[in-house]
């Protein structure tokens, strides 16, 4: 493709007190081998060095813009700002501590340009967890390579869809058909399964990315912070059910056929039954003698929890402690 006919890429950086990766994910954005890109940082009224180092890029390069609230108004708010302010045909959303090879937007653009229906690309990526030398897995699409209908496509973003998709690229034109980020926890699976109704999911077979997780998992009042912009859960707000409403808010707000809305809340539907069932079995988990509880643990994770997508890579007992048990929850 001639350089004057490349589409505008837009990569939005929302942050907040990210000043210690910030410069490391922004030096990857700006290498990247494809020319005609827009990079918009929004700062979340950052209490670090964040500005600084923010406002050092802007001079170092013009592809780069600056834009920061006054006060701190949640991830949500954050993550829908950036995309508001872009204008590109193409947009990815990128963390404060990311690393892409400077090939992956240039081979993400190539794919969605031969796939036109296409509303979603992803290289695979590996995830690493702060800390930790060796990687712990590597997220795939390859279940959405045959889920060609809206059906089953939407069937796998309910089941199967890793959570680093989010930080693929979009065709933009399908974005703005969503209701984008809300005020809810677990709003960002809702949105990619709101996005998968408007077109199929595609992905380069070459690790591009490398995503660091945080050393510790998210408890439920860090979540309810960075969702809800409260300080701890109230009592009764249960996310199992407000993700329920949420996706059922999204999904019958599309602008898709009344037919093809029947045909996806019965998915819905089944997929809420299968979680209710699941959560049930953990219940009954708790209760299970200590000698067997790491076995019923292994047992309800593959039946559950085990996603194709994710090639894992790590030692066993990596995988059990980092993995395993925080998802199922039997242990502190």
């Amino acid at each position: 493709m001639e350089l004057d006919r490349l589409p505008l890429v837009s990569i939005g950086v929302p942050v907040f007190n990210g000043a210690s990766g910030l410069a490391t994910a922004l030096d990857s954005l700006l290498s990247q081998d494809y020319p005609n890109l827009e990079i918009i940082i929004s700062d979340n009224a950052s209490t670090d060095d964040t500005p600084r180092i923010c406002e050092r890029y802007v001079r170092l390069d013009p592809r780069v813009t600056y834009h920061r609230a006054e006060r701190n108004f949640g991830s949500a708010w954050n993550f829908n700002r950036v995309f508001e302010l872009s204008s590109g045909e193409y947009f990815m959303w990128a963390a404060h501590d990311d690393e892409r090879a400077p090939s992956y937007v240039s081979e993400c653009v190539a794919r969605l340009e031969q796939s036109p229906e296409a509303v979603l690309c992803q290289a695979y990526t590996v995830i690493l967890i702060e800390g930790q030398e060796q990687p712990l897995c590597t997220c795939r699409l390859d279940t959405f390579e045959t889920a060609t209908g809206v059906v089953d496509r939407y069937r796998e973003t309910l089941k199967h869809v890793p959570a680093t998709a989010i930080y693929g690229l979009f065709r933009t034109a399908a974005l703005r058909k969503t209701k984008g980020f809300q005020r809810v926890i677990g709003s960002d699976l809702a949105f990619m399964q709101e996005v998968s109704i408007h077109g199929p999911f595609v992905q380069v077979p070459r690790t591009l990315f490398r995503y660091w997780g945080r050393a510790e998992w998210n408890t439920i009042d860090q979540d309810a912070r960075g969702f809800l912009g409260v300080a701890r859960k109230p009592w009764w707000y249960v996310p199992f059910v407000m993700v329920f409403f949420n996706r059922c808010s999204r999904l019958f707000g599309a602008p898709i056929p009344v037919a093809t809305k029947l045909r996806l809340s019965l998915v819905l539907a089944a997929h809420q039954a299968n979680q209710l069932v699941f959560r049930l079995v953990l219940k009954i988990g708790r209760a299970c003698p200590t000698p067997y509880k790491e076995r019923f643990a292994r047992a309800v994770f593959r039946r559950w929890l085990d996603n194709p997508n994710l090639v894992f890579s790590c030692t066993d007992a990596y995988f059990f402690e980092r993995v395993c048990k925080p998802q199922v929850g039997w242990w502190s």
